[in-house]
């Protein structure tokens, strides 16, 4: 099932918001992890199990992450709902000794009996193809596949990981022996300032690029925290990206791990998606495009103006599934990535001409952020796979 999976999330709501969008096609799964959504109702937090229930009946896919590459970044301290789901049976972060490892991975694949989901091996977060996180990742990787041959496998790793070249062809070699059905793939951050994708480092995501075709060759590609940036591995095989409204459902965020040493009351700016310009511009952006051109308006937005922020979630989810799906469902490698190339180009067009008639409402750091890096990231993959 191609398109969008919804990233757990704290925001009340958020479980009946997940449910609504899969039952209103603007999403097709879920992805739930311990450190958003508790193992038993608490206060405020209604159970994993029931979320994952209203999900399924809705006719989505489910996932439980356990997110033990997040759990393991240096300063990773929010378990207050972590620890109701005991994934340690020994001492909590050691993966110390095969038995440690072994002891990890059935704890998780017994979580995710409960939930009734697929069995998802968990994963080290690697900085280097040649450091030893890297080889822990190896090794958890093939525990779980000898745990249950069916499990689906985690992939996660830093912009040096992705962008290390003929280093980072070898060791997914090493795991696409493992002929997985699943891959559930995740660029992980250093840090997010905004909410807009970093694609600067163009050898990082050439590289995702190029794994991620690797990986689609024998099995399913979902790619993690990736919204609008997830049409990049699309166009290298991926069928499926993870998003959501707030930031840290968007992108693989640090400090969504982090204890808030801030946790006051925060009112967030309000956006509306740009389907044909693959960007989340601000507001006053999309009102001033609006005013200016309200047919152009129109086909930028790929619908009517949201006219609330529970319809801009709609709306945003809906308008990325659309282009998932039309993307991931040509077969021919060569003819996707030349498809969405043609959809970076015309986006690269349209900003011109906004930039042109509205600056600075629309400036070209927004051209920057949402397409420019993309569309130097696809060619840069086009001419190295010669497509």
């Amino acid at each position: 099932m191609s398109g969008v999976f919804v990233h757990d999330g704290r925001r009340s709501g958020h479980h009946s918001w997940a449910t609504a969008a899969i039952a209103a096609g603007a999403a097709q799964g879920v992805f739930i992890n311990p450190f958003a959504s508790p193992r038993f109702s608490i206060p405020r937090y209604s159970r994993a199990a029931d979320f994952a229930a209203l999900a399924t009946s809705a006719g989505g896919e489910v996932v439980f992450d356990a997110m033990t590459h997040a759990r393991l970044l240096p300063g990773s301290n929010r378990t207050d709902l972590y620890d109701s789901w005991e994934l340690w049976p020994g001492p909590e972060g050691d993966l110390s000794t095969p038995l440690r490892q072994q002891q990890h991975i059935e704890r998780v694949f017994e979580r995710q009996i409960e939930l009734g989901t697929k069995k998802l091996t968990p994963t080290v977060n690697v900085t280097v193809p040649s450091a030893p996180d890297a080889f822990l990742a190896i090794e958890l990787a093939e525990l779980g596949k000898a745990i249950d041959p069916q499990a689906w496998q985690s992939i996660a790793g830093a912009r040096t990981f992705w962008g290390s070249g003929s280093a980072l062809d070898d060791h997914i070699g090493k795991l696409v022996a493992l002929r997985s059905p699943t891959w559930i793939v995740t660029l992980t951050n250093e840090m997010v300032f905004e909410n807009v994708p970093d694609i600067s480092d163009h050898d990082a995501f050439e590289g995702l690029l190029r794994s991620v075709h690797s990986l689609s060759k024998r099995a399913r590609v979902i790619v993690a925290f990736a919204d609008y940036a997830g049409l990049l591995p699309v166009a290298a095989g991926a069928d499926t990206v993870g998003a959501g409204w707030d930031r840290g459902m968007r992108f693989f965020d640090p400090s969504s791990f982090h204890v808030d040493s801030s946790p006051g009351i925060r009112i967030p700016a309000s956006y509306v998606t740009q389907k044909s310009l693959s960007a989340v511009l601000r507001r006053d952006a999309a009102v001033a495009i609006e005013t200016w051109n309200s047919t152009e308006a129109l086909r930028l937005r790929g619908g009517t103006m949201p006219g609330s922020d529970q319809a801009e979630r709609v709306h945003h989810l809906r308008t990325l599934s659309e282009l998932v799906v039309s993307f991931s469902s040509i077969g021919d490698r060569s003819l996707r990535a030349s498809a969405v190339s043609t959809h970076f180009e015309n986006a690269s067009r349209d900003f011109d001409r906004l930039i042109l008639a509205l600056r600075p409402i629309v400036r070209e750091g927004d051209k920057s952020a949402w397409i420019a890096h993309h569309k130097k990231v696809l060619e840069k993959y086009i001419a190295a796979e010669g497509l």
